[in-house]
């Protein structure tokens, strides 16, 4: 049977451009069905996690981001996010900018639509196939493949394909149509309003309160938060407190009268966005089907208050797209179990962040005077404390039980750091060298100073064939430009670590003779041996 496609991707947004990308690295055939006919233009997700921007490097894409949709505002504004009391008291300093395990800033700054171009164009100038206007009515997984109908401007169209991923939103079409069971996190159902505000000349938005700092004002009189966007860019959030104000959302007197408080009129600003949306969190327990996979805002809704839901669909799309390509590859191993591990890595880790996100956002709602003060004296006793979302949950794809225990169990299963390195007359940081494709093994050099091969011929054979696997053994044609995957392993007193292509450690060893026993776990694991390698 001939298939349209490889892998079919519902929703044209950053998580679906994104995993189209990352499939395309690998050579498959993509087809993303979009139904909307361009680029919606208007600001939406403005906060980028460091991991997030360490994969599009990895496409190559790194200087076109950061010349029209990605900033770096650290050193320019303050890296603390300050929450304000009932009496306008600053109750906490919370970080959440600073250094990162990638070597670069924690968080950037974000601009929706400008990203999307980007990645767009990308899409287009590898050959992936994206098609608009075209909405999808019904998905049915045959087993050994997935048949999508989708209804156009010319009328319906059935596609076929191997896998199908719904990356179509908090309204996914491709989850109704599968069935997949959703659970609600309930919240305090209140209804908020975004307003995106530009400067009409320079220095204007400097003026305005609260430019240098992003603030949760806790204020029972009305709960309202101020957001960092783009240089010339700003956001603030505020709480509709009543079914009126609900309807007076988008009148931009009223719009204008809530940020007047914080210097902004229309003699210095223009309102580029105000939309209100109801507070909702929630996640499907299994994001796959069959040949039938979620992604994004189609598997978890995460409410704004953390700055999570965009990264946590880029997250997805990048722990995902690799086990696609080794089903694509090898259909008969063990790929179910494959999309499982996936499932419970994704959910096991989205779900803190979801429940994290309701819980901050019913300890702002409050306007209750007398509730607030007991919420401000307990905040400043105990704060939340949301889950590091660099850790996968668990079970998961990889080796908790081998090599260092106990004391290696914060490192496996989490994101690796990176770093500077030079390989021969280049030099960059590993995702510049390595892309997202590979498995890549690091280790250090023997007591000797030699760097003989560590796996033994026939496994480095298929780690390289089957895995796309690379071994980058550090000091010896590669150096360590800061030291800093020197001192990561006297850290852990590893001497060897495995790493996914998505750059999550997989397993971790303290002698460079047992890297053959880890590399078979990983592909044992997988489901990748024997009869299960013929394609």
């Amino acid at each position: 049977m001939r298939y349209d496609c490889d892998v079919l991707i519902v929703g044209a947004g950053p998580v679906g451009l994104t995993l189209a990308l990352l499939l395309s690295s690998y050579g498959h055939r993509v087809t993303v069905l979009e139904r909307h006919a361009a680029v919606y233009p208007l600001p939406r997700a403005v906060n980028l996690s460091h991991d997030i921007v360490r994969v599009w490097d990895g496409l190559g894409l790194h200087d076109l981001l950061f010349e029209s949709a990605v900033a770096d505002i650290r050193g320019t504004v303050s890296d603390e996010v300050e929450i304000i009391g009932a009496a306008g008291q600053v109750l906490r300093r919370v970080p959440y900018n600073g250094p990162s395990k990638t070597g670069t800033s924690r968080t950037f700054r974000l601009h929706q639509p400008a990203l999307e171009k980007v990645l767009e164009t990308a899409c287009q100038q590898r050959d992936i196939e994206l098609v608009r206007s075209m909405e999808v009515e019904n998905v049915i997984d045959l087993d050994s493949h997935v048949e999508v109908f989708a209804r156009g401007p010319s009328g319906v169209r059935k596609w076929l394909a191997l896998f199908v991923v719904g990356c179509d939103g908090a309204n996914s079409l491709v989850r109704r149509s599968m069935e997949f069971a959703f659970t609600d996190c309930p919240g305090s159902n209140t209804t908020w309003l975004v307003v995106d505000v530009i400067p009409k000349f320079d220095g204007a938005a400097q003026k305005w309160k609260d430019f240098y700092n992003a603030r949760v004002h806790m204020n029972p009189r009305r709960p309202h938060a101020s957001v960092f966007g783009t240089p010339q860019r700003r956001r603030w959030e505020f709480m509709l407190l009543s079914e009126e104000e609900i309807r007076k959302a988008s009148d931009d007197e009223f719009v204008w009268s809530l940020i007047a408080e914080l210097g902004c009129s229309p003699d210095n600003a223009r309102i580029e966005k105000s939309a209100a949306f109801s507070v909702k969190g929630g996640w499907c327990e299994n994001l796959n089907k069959g040949h039938v996979l979620l992604a994004g805002d189609a598997a978890h809704v995460t409410p704004t208050f953390l700055g999570q839901g965009l990264n946590s669909g880029i997250r997805d799309a990048n722990c995902l797209s690799w086990r696609i390509d080794l089903a694509l590859r090898y259909p008969k191993s063990n790929w179910s179990r494959m999309f499982q591990d996936w499932s419970s890595e994704r959910v096991g880790g989205v779900h803190e962040l979801i429940k994290a996100s309701v819980a901050m956002e019913a300890r702002v709602a409050i306007t209750d005077s007398e509730q607030a003060i007991r919420r401000d004296l307990e905040y400043s006793q105990r704060p939340l404390a949301p889950r590091n979302p660099e850790k996968l949950g668990s079970p998961g794809m990889y080796a908790l039980d081998f090599g260092l225990g106990i004391s290696s169990n914060d490192a496996v299963g989490s994101l690796f750091i990176d770093g500077v390195i030079r390989i021969g007359d280049r030099q960059g940081r590993l995702c510049d060298h390595f892309g997202c494709q590979s498995w890549l093994l690091l280790h250090s050099l023997v007591d000797d100073g030699s760097s003989r091969m560590p796996l033994s011929s026939d496994i480095a054979s298929l780690f390289s064939v089957v895995l796309n696997g690379r071994i980058l053994p550090i000091g010896k044609d590669s150096h360590d430009m800061m030291d800093v995957f020197s001192m990561w392993f006297l850290k852990y007193g590893a001497r060897g670590v495995l790493l996914r292509p998505d750059h999550y450690v997989y397993g971790i060893v303290k002698d460079i003779d047992e890297l053959t026993t880890l590399v078979q776990k990983a592909m044992q694991h997988l489901g990748l041996f024997g009869g299960q390698l013929e394609d």
